[in-house]
């Protein structure tokens, strides 16, 4: 799910009150560049992003009020962030991704539960049924070629057919493909890849412009005696010989009070003829990530924190920015900048314990 997001010409963002702008001539790092306002939800949160140039980049997310909730989305315009409403579209967001400013695809449901894509083309916004298939993800390859992945309740009833959704510039059309897949990305119209995980191991598939097949990875290992499973969070597909696959290994043993679960980072790398297995350190595990813009990722974490793999394989682990006053947020989905090293992050943040308040969406850049 590559989704190409702001250049470094996107530097200073519109920030919450007390917080430092972020400038050209501040050393590199993460900062907080957004904090919603007090809007009176009693929760607002994003869950992912992405962009087409300096001056225009869109937010995806949901936001709860009382009993009722619906979908929410922010768009850069080069100058702030502002909230949009699409019509008919009081739901929930849950994916985001365009291939221009005139082409940006958002996938979700209405308020009734009914799946749905909405497709902006500049100047309005058009809904498209996508039937029963529920979307976790989707590529945006051009304004008549667009990937989705996800659930397809309609075979089973249990969400488990291994389907994809294919856009070809009139319908959305469903492809057969070996697995069920939760991340997405491309490399172009021939080389698409989508993870996700089949019989407790993390499943890769590939699209070579004619079929989906499924890709061999190395075996994840369960520690001997213990129970245990592996999945891929996400997908970031730099070149056709460079290609990363991010997740999770579990395993547990007991009950009740003498339980004992364990996690470690799962990372796979694709260098064009094979996939290679690398494992962090016990204690965490990665949810999203994206380019760095030098050949390798970043990646957010469980446990709240920024992890860099380089391309050369060194990895740098640091906390996830926080806004005064506020807890850590927890990031939702990372987003890298093609041709720089400008990364976004969005996600939520709590108030500071005790605090009665809301939850608020949160937008963080590396730069």
């Amino acid at each position: 799910m590559r989704k190409p997001v702001m250049t470094a010409a996107l530097v200073a963002l519109t920030l919450p009150a007390g917080t430092a702008s972020a400038t050209a001539e501040t050393a590199p790092g993460w900062r907080v560049t957004y904090v919603s306002p007090d809007t009176g939800y009693d929760g607002f949160g994003l869950y992912d992003v992405t962009a087409t140039g300096p001056q225009d980049a869109w937010a995806v997310g949901s936001t709860q009020k009382g009993a009722g909730g619906a979908g929410a989305m922010m768009r850069w315009n080069g100058t702030g962030w502002t909230e949009v409403t699409v019509p008919g579209s009081t739901g929930s967001f849950n994916s985001v991704c365009g291939s221009s400013a005139k082409n940006v695809w958002v996938l979700g449901a209405t308020a009734n539960g009914r799946n749905t894509a909405w497709r902006w083309n500049g100047t309005s916004w058009t809904s498209v049924s996508i039937g029963s298939y529920d979307p976790a993800d989707v590529t945006v390859l051009g304004p008549k070629n667009a990937w989705a992945v996800g659930y397809d309740g309609a075979g089973d009833g249990g969400g488990s057919d291994g389907k994809a959704l294919h856009w070809n510039g009139t319908a959305w059309q469903t492809v057969a493909m070996p697995m069920t897949a939760r991340k997405i990305d491309s490399v172009s119209a021939n080389d698409i890849w989508a993870v996700g995980e089949n019989a407790g191991q993390p499943a890769a598939t590939h699209w070579d412009g004619t079929a989906w097949t499924t890709s061999e990875l190395p075996q994840v290992p369960i520690p001997e005696g213990q129970s245990g499973f592996s999945y891929f969070n996400d997908i970031v597909a730099l070149s056709a010989g460079n290609v990363w696959a991010v997740g999770r290994l579990y395993w547990g043993s007991g009950e009740g009070l003498r339980a004992e679960e364990h996690n470690r980072p799962v990372l796979m790398h694709w260098n064009g003829q094979k996939w290679s297995l690398q494992l962090g350190a016990e204690g965490d595990f990665p949810l999203s990530a994206s380019p760095d813009g030098k050949g390798g990722i970043w990646y957010s974490t469980i446990n709240k924190t920024l992890v860099h793999v380089a391309k050369g394989g060194t990895t740098t682990t640091v906390p996830v920015s926080t806004a005064p006053g506020r807890q850590t947020p927890e990031i939702r989905q990372l987003a890298g900048v093609p041709g720089g090293t400008t990364v976004l992050a969005v996600g939520e943040v709590a108030p500071a314990p005790g605090d009665d308040e809301s939850w608020d969406a949160l937008i963080e850049q590396y730069h």
